[in-house]
């Protein structure tokens, strides 16, 4: 006998998850068929996606699945034992073919499989995706992936990954993403294309949206302000600000600028019917204008061009960084006319939310950004930003900074989240060295897949258990390989956040942890003084006030003073050595049952190397601290000590070996034109040991506290 399934035939979203189904039924080996709930068979699966098609079986679904949720359940139809996925729409009903799936496939036993209730934690679970074309950052990563990103074969495969895990919204960044949709009717010149080259665009967009809506999936373009295309200031107005130009700067807008980006809005409205909505910024080319300027721009562009299309799209509208918010909540809370609610974008602790889960800063450290939600919003809900500009190269896993954070921030104003970084786009991997037997992947994003996972997985259900990780870790690599594999990734992985809630940060290249650089431009006059030195931790104000900065420290520590509530450089040093340590020692009960596992095991090692490092660092930074305030020889020499071999110095050597068996030079925004590799900064390490040792140090002592 054989399990029949009972499923609509007419939902690409069924059938997408039916297809997961099938695989983990033939896993365990049972036959199946798709056919009629009477038709011959042992047991039945029965799956269905509306109230009214539960009804029409004599089912009533528990009152508490809501929209993308549902029920897995045990019963009997037709005296046969049967398993009901219920759902009261599609995408709840494809993310319970999933589960079923996976609690099969870890079950063993399809009747095993227990009784859920399940619904989502955040109506908005998006994924950031900036396009290469008119980007907002420039370099040659992006250049690399032009390619790549026009593919709809690569487009199929992150999509699918995006419905596995549960993400419900992708959100397309540029500067200005019209001349690569339409011609615009009233300005025809503004699109640079042939018809043909049109036509190949417009049918690259119709297929992204339409794939995307086949898998539960809500599509945003998303751009910046004040720009045109290329051609528009050529041939219209050679006085505007074009999108290739720099994207921060004054404002330079009239009537005819604002009436053509006007009917762009309306025309990709119009042409596009499964886009399902649009965001916008409030800051760059807006610079000399006042808050309510800018609002009243958007208001006169996006809100009219929204109301003269032939349909209602969603919105996203991004906190503006010249904070006044009682001017952004009037314009949305009287819009009278978008569709609710509209997504409230604010980026948590600006561009490094790999930092601490308590929210302490947002873009452009604007002080009164509470005011969007110190009362309850009429018909928006804010959706924190979760940039990630500090690792693109080496995988992370923590899945309890991922829980910690929607704990501390799943308040009733907000609505969701959005994952992604602006200067990294998950397509081609091209940070891997080529050739390797253990490189089963393609795209970056497939290389990172525990990370998307855990993220969207947990978006959706915060209360998910690291033994689902796990056993998708063992499904991979072998069963005996989750448990350990997760634990040592969740140990290595907090050194980021480590480093981002020690070290000062603001915009998106004031920080990269897994290279321990802090590319700010007003600092760098060349690619080496990116890296993190030791005189860059003594002068740096620790990011999170709970922390104490190494000179700090050695003041309360001199003079008595109370530590009580604070986390002191020592400490986190323990931490990050016994984190590193836990991390190595449980690579060692891992066997390598597939090659690529070797890339992960390999990237654990990183990691812990990074965190050793760090923690031997801040132990010198503390003698050099000491060292500073007293003058004492031991503190100076206990310094280069630990930057020495084998302290700092070899840890960096170490991960030197680790990454260069699989990694290859890289570009990276954070350093322009100069591609990444961790042994370029090899003359900064040994740098830290003539700074701590040399006349360099012993004249910054002598001009510091030790004068008092």
């Amino acid at each position: 006998m054989t399990v029949a399934i009972t499923v609509r035939d007419d939902s690409p979203r069924l059938k997408l998850a039916l297809g997961h189904l099938t695989e983990a039924l033939e896993e365990i080996g049972e036959p199946w068929s798709c056919g009629a709930p009477d038709s011959p068979a042992s047991t039945t699966i029965m799956i269905t996606a509306s109230v009214e098609e539960a009804a029409s079986y004599g089912l009533n679904m528990d009152a508490g699945v809501r929209s993308e949720g549902f029920e897995i359940r045990q019963g009997i139809y037709k005296g046969r034992q049967t398993v009901y996925v219920l759902a009261a729409e599609e995408t709840g009903g494809m993310y319970g073919i999933f589960e079923l799936a996976e609690r099969l496939q870890s079950k063993g036993k399809l009747l095993d499989v227990p009784e859920c209730v399940m619904n989502a934690k955040f109506p908005f679970r998006a994924l950031k995706f900036n396009l290469p074309w008119s980007s907002y950052r420039t370099n040659e990563c992006f250049d690399l992936q032009h390619d790549a990103v026009r593919d709809l074969d690569f487009w199929v495969q992150f999509l699918d990954m995006m419905a596995r895990n549960r993400y419900n919204t992708l959100t397309l960044w540029n500067l200005h993403p019209f001349p690569y949709m339409i011609r615009p009717v009233n300005f025809p010149e503004a699109c640079p294309f042939t018809e043909q080259e049109l036509s190949e665009w417009r049918q690259y967009w119709t297929s992204l949206f339409q794939m995307a809506k086949d898998r539960g999936i809500e599509t945003y373009m998303v751009n910046w302000n004040i720009f045109v295309s290329e051609s528009f200031k050529a041939n219209y107005d050679a006085n505007a600000v074009s999108d290739l130009q720099h994207y921060y700067g004054d404002s330079y807008s009239t009537e005819q600028i604002k009436q053509y980006n006007r009917e762009c809005v309306t025309q990709l409205i119009d042409e596009y019917p499964d886009l399902t909505g649009l965001g916008t910024s409030l800051g760059e080319r807006m610079h000399d204008m006042t808050p309510q300027d800018r609002q009243t721009w958007i208001e006169d562009v996006y809100y009219e061009g929204m109301k003269r299309a032939s349909r209602p799209v969603k919105f996203i509208h991004r906190a503006p960084f010249s904070v006044d918010p009682q001017i952004t909540r009037d314009s949305i809370e009287n819009n009278g006319f978008l569709p609710e609610p509209v997504w409230v974008e604010v980026k948590f602790n600006w561009s490094h939310a790999y930092s601490s889960p308590r929210l302490l800063l947002t873009h452009g450290g604007s002080a009164g950004m509470e005011g969007y939600w110190d009362r309850p919003p009429a018909n928006y809900k804010i959706t924190w930003m979760v940039r990630n500009e500090d690792f693109f190269t080496l995988r992370w896993a923590q899945p309890d900074f991922i829980r910690t954070h929607i704990s501390a921030n799943a308040h009733d104003y907000v609505g969701g989240y959005y994952i992604g970084s602006e200067c990294f786009i998950p397509a081609d991997d091209y940070s891997h060295a080529a050739g390797h037997p253990h490189m089963d992947w393609t795209y970056a994003f497939e290389k990172m897949w525990l990370y998307y996972m855990l993220w969207g997985r947990l978006l959706y259900d915060s209360g998910t258990p690291d033994t689902v990780f796990e056993e998708a870790i063992g499904r991979r690599f072998g069963k005996s390989a989750g448990s350990p594999l997760l634990s040592a990734y969740s140990a290595v992985c907090k050194m980021p956040m480590a480093l981002a809630s020690y070290f000062s940060f603001t915009w998106d290249f004031t920080l990269y942890a897994e290279g321990f650089i802090a590319s700010d431009n007003t600092k760098c006059d060349s690619p080496g003084d990116a890296f993190i030195s030791l005189q860059d931790l003594l002068e740096s104000t620790p990011f999170d006030p709970e922390y104490l900065s190494l000179r700090d420290y050695t003041d309360l520590l001199l003079g008595g003073g109370s530590m009580e509530g604070r986390t002191t450089p020592l400490q986190l040093a323990d931490t990050l050595e016994a984190d590193a340590g836990r991390g190595l020692a449980l690579l060692g009960a891992i066997r390598s049952e597939r090659p690529a596992l070797d890339c992960e095991k390999a990237d654990i090692e990183a990691w812990a190397y990074l965190g050793l490092y760090f923690a031997a660092k801040l132990r010198a930074g503390v003698h050099a601290a000491l060292f500073e305030r007293t003058g004492e020889e031991a503190e100076r020499q206990n310094a280069v000590e630990w930057l020495s071999p084998p302290h700092a110095a070899s840890h960096w050597e170490a991960l030197i070996a680790v990454t260069n068996a699989h990694y290859r030079e890289q570009p990276l925004m954070h350093l322009g034109e100069t591609p990444f590799r961790w042994d370029l900064f090899r003359p900064q390490i040994a740098a830290d040991i003539a700074f701590a040792s040399g006349k360099e140090a012993i004249e910054h002592a002598e001009g510091h506290d030790r004068r008092g």
